[in-house]
């Protein structure tokens, strides 16, 4: 199999819905070698990407119910960092190989057609033509918007025969984003045998239908009992084109309180526990109780404000508030050593990366009130700091903010939700200010730079349209190899945009925020952050 210079990844994110299927099972900690059980703070709401594709419990549903045709190559870290993802390598999944034109503007994908999906039926060419189109044609789905200018229409795609399909994209140069995008849950096949047997008049591509139904995908794991509010539960799929895997049935607990899922695993309880505290971590790491894992992290803590109404459509107000965040008091509290400050929201090791004139926000209240005041602001500045409760360092984060802000001139309300009405108001755009916890799947830089700034996306959570940022990325775009010093310069002036608006302030890169038992082996970092069950084993304790 071909490999590229450079290979990356796309965005996933949660949702709304309810599900009922078989019966609650137990949700007790198993030792066995092919149980375990997992507890998170919440769980996937809807299983449609299509209509909401944001939040950390439904990315992980949809890696582990679905399949891509591709995925980057898992490889060993050195030293005390985990096992990762190679971005500069891809092994096929529903794709057993794929061929590149000698023009670089086709890609042949040649179809693992053993590969059964959660729901029985065998793969071929008919369903990734038939995802495709519902990919691109459900309005409330993120793909057009995430996927532009590499991948633009479903009509890219074309069917050979039963077992191959080809991509054709425009420029060489979108050769590996292209790629990239394919093998991220974005783009994961659907069985369009399955889904077909559902679609309506009124609903024509099944999207309603699967919102509560999770079992179309091809994935390593199939829903056996979906409980609202309480737990999910995974059987293996014995049909996956990766083998079946090694632990038959998972159990993910809802449990709400961080302290509570730490305490699950230390008594043996649980074998993982997800979205916990850094403090936690940290106690569990030195108690020798579990084991917690350095990872070169791509995951951001951002703080995006409405750039198009109330107090922040003002960019001196912005440019404010950027001095009135406490980086060093946020990563030293808050994150106990488990995160360092960005300068970029573009990773500096990145072949090309020019980092010429960019700089890391800093605290600094004098220039915060000076900015005001210049501004014409006289009294405080009020606004309301939306966070998800289920995420509890954020939680943490939003109270030093609220504390370090009010000496800046800003009277900060926090209004914390639970996850679902998070996600709605995120892509209402209904918050003046939230904060997230988010990454770029595909590290490719116009994918990162136009992820929450394309204009009319779902997910360009400051509503923010900057014709500068647009041309500067599509003059990036236009100098070929997007790991290029040429481009890199074009990716340079796109980065000063975003530090001149501030749009987003970016706080900081965090580690992961999950823990494992002793006898849990196969974690993988992922650029999208979740956990691949399918690479888990249990050995003996």
């Amino acid at each position: 199999m071909r490999s590229t210079k450079r290979i990356l990844v796309a965005a996933t994110l949660a949702v709304v819905g309810a599900l009922g299927l078989t019966a609650c099972g137990s949700g007790s900690g198993s030792t066995s070698s092919d149980s375990l059980t997992i507890v998170t703070p919440a769980q996937a709401q809807s299983f449609s990407y299509e209509t909401s594709a944001t939040g950390y419990e439904a990315a992980e549903f949809f890696k582990n119910t679905g399949a891509s045709l591709l995925r980057n190559k898992y490889v060993d870290g050195s030293g005390s960092e985990a096992r990762h993802e190679d971005y500069n390598a891809f092994t096929g999944v529903l794709a057993k190989r794929y061929d590149e034109s000698a023009d670089g503007l086709t890609y042949t994908f040649h179809l693992d057609t053993d590969a059964k999906s959660t729901a029985g039926h065998e793969l071929t060419a008919d369903d990734v033509i038939w995802t495709m189109r519902r990919k691109f044609a459900v309005k409330t789905s993120i793909i057009p918007f995430i996927s532009a200018p590499f991948i633009t229409s479903a009509s890219q795609f074309k069917k050979v025969d039963a077992s191959t399909v080809t991509l054709t994209v425009a420029k060489k140069s979108y050769g590996y984003t292209a790629l990239s995008l394919l093998a991220n849950v974005g783009y994961n096949v659907y069985d369009a045998a399955e889904l077909k047997q559902h679609t309506t008049s009124s609903d024509p591509w099944a999207v309603k239908w699967s919102g509560t139904h999770p079992n179309f995908g091809f994935g390593a794991y199939k829903v056996t009992t979906f409980t609202p509010g309480e737990q999910t539960i995974y059987g293996a799929n014995t049909g996956y084109a990766e083998g079946a895997p090694a632990v038959k049935r998972i159990v993910q607990r809802v449990v709400s309180d961080a302290g509570q899922r730490a305490n699950l695993v230390r008594s043996g309880d649980a074998q993982i526990a997800t979205q916990l505290r850094p403090a936690d971590q940290v106690g569990l790491q030195k108690g020798k109780q579990a084991q917690v894992y350095d990872v070169t992290s791509n995951a951001m803590v951002y703080m995006p404000l409405l750039t198009t109404s109330g107090p922040f459509k003002d960019v001196a107000v912005r440019r404010a508030l950027a001095y009135a965040v406490p980086y060093d008091k946020i990563n030293t509290n808050v994150y106990h050593g488990r995160a360092t400050a960005i300068s970029s929201i573009l990773p500096a090791s990145d072949p090309g990366f020019d980092g010429d004139g960019l700089k890391a926000n800093t605290y600094d209240v004098a220039k915060a009130k000076a900015i005001l005041k210049s501004a014409g602001y006289t009294a405080p500045v009020a606004f309301t700091l939306t966070v998800n409760n289920s995420v509890p360092d954020l939680q943490e984060t939003a109270t030093q903010i609220q504390t370090a802000a009010k000496a800046a001139g800003f009277d900060v309300t926090i209004n914390a939700i639970n996850s679902s009405a998070f996600q709605s108001g995120l892509a209402a755009k209904t918050f003046e200010a939230s904060l997230g916890r988010d990454y770029a799947v595909v590290q490719s830089p116009p994918y990162v730079l136009s992820l929450f700034y394309t204009p009319g996306s779902v997910i360009n959570w400051p509503d923010f349209d900057s014709p500068a940022l647009n041309q500067d990325i599509a003059a990036g775009n236009a100098a070929g190899d997007p790991t290029s010093t040429p481009a890199g310069k074009e990716w340079n002036a796109a980065q000063k945009v975003l530090q001149d608006q501030q749009p987003t302030i970016y706080i900081n890169n965090v580690q992961p925020l999950n823990a494992f038992a002793k006898n849990v082996q196969g974690y993988v970092f992922r650029s999208d952050n979740v956990i691949d069950y399918s690479q888990l084993s249990l050995s003996a304790k």
